[in-house]
């Protein structure tokens, strides 16, 4: 795995076996979720964790206050710097395609957050989405979500969240999981391209941890990566 300093960010960077990736993945809060790979090389994907500066303002959508705590709300920001910098730099440095088509995006919690936003806000940036225990109890984003268009372009989304999770919190984390299965309903029946995927699992005994975040993110990259390998096979 490269370490590499760009700007003011820390990436974690892991190259897969093949010279050239069937899929990049912008991986939210460094490579916790992707370590495990560096031991079990894949074939056809790459990943890129990005450490934040703040996640609780470069994740957040808009500014919310929840009780004395106040989230400052610049997802836009971020992803604009994503897409218009990082991308054309791993593209520069690392020879790695930008197309839609070619890159994801991934986070769990406020990271899976700011991915889902990225789905609704600018689809035309990726194609991929893995989100890990997304946090749906913040503020309004049920609703943002349930107000958006129809999504025509063909995507492809891998969403996890635990039944446990916002159980022991008495405000609004609370809402987390049931916030979260409407809002896959209602994206489901967003997805309209005859071509897109969505795949939604839950944890009966899953609490908002790491292990369980790496278990389900390690399925869903094994399943996407065992995809690419026999479409290969295929047209072998």
């Amino acid at each position: 795995m490269k370490k590499w300093q760009w700007k003011e960010y820390n990436l974690s960077i892991l190259l897969p076996e093949n010279e050239t990736p069937q899929l990049t993945i912008i991986v939210q809060d460094g490579s916790y979720l992707f370590e495990y790979f560096e031991q079990h090389p894949l074939k056809h994907i790459a990943f890129v964790g990005v450490d934040p500066i703040d996640r609780n303002r470069e994740y957040t959508p808009w500014y919310a206050k929840v009780d004395d705590y106040a989230y400052e709300g610049e997802a836009d920001t971020y992803l604009t710097m994503v897409k218009d910098e990082l991308l054309p730099f791993l593209h520069k440095e690392f020879h790695l395609s930008i197309e839609p088509k070619h890159v994801g995006i991934a986070g769990a919690s406020f990271g899976a957050l700011v991915s889902l936003y990225s789905l609704l806000t600018r689809p035309e940036d990726f194609d991929y989405y893995f989100l890990l225990s997304a946090s749906l109890w913040y503020p309004d984003f049920l609703s943002f979500l349930q107000k958006q268009p129809a999504i025509t372009d063909e995507k492809h989304i891998f969403w996890y969240v635990g039944e446990k999770e916002g159980d022991e919190y008495p405000n609004i984390l609370r809402e987390m999981v049931p916030n979260t299965i409407e809002a896959t309903k209602a994206l489901e029946e967003k997805l309209v391209h005859p071509h897109a995927t969505f795949q939604f699992i839950t944890d009966a005994e899953g609490i908002h941890r790491h292990p369980y975040f790496e278990k389900y993110f390690h399925g869903f990259v094994l399943e996407v990566e065992d995809r690419f390998e026999a479409n290969i096979t295929s047209h072998a």
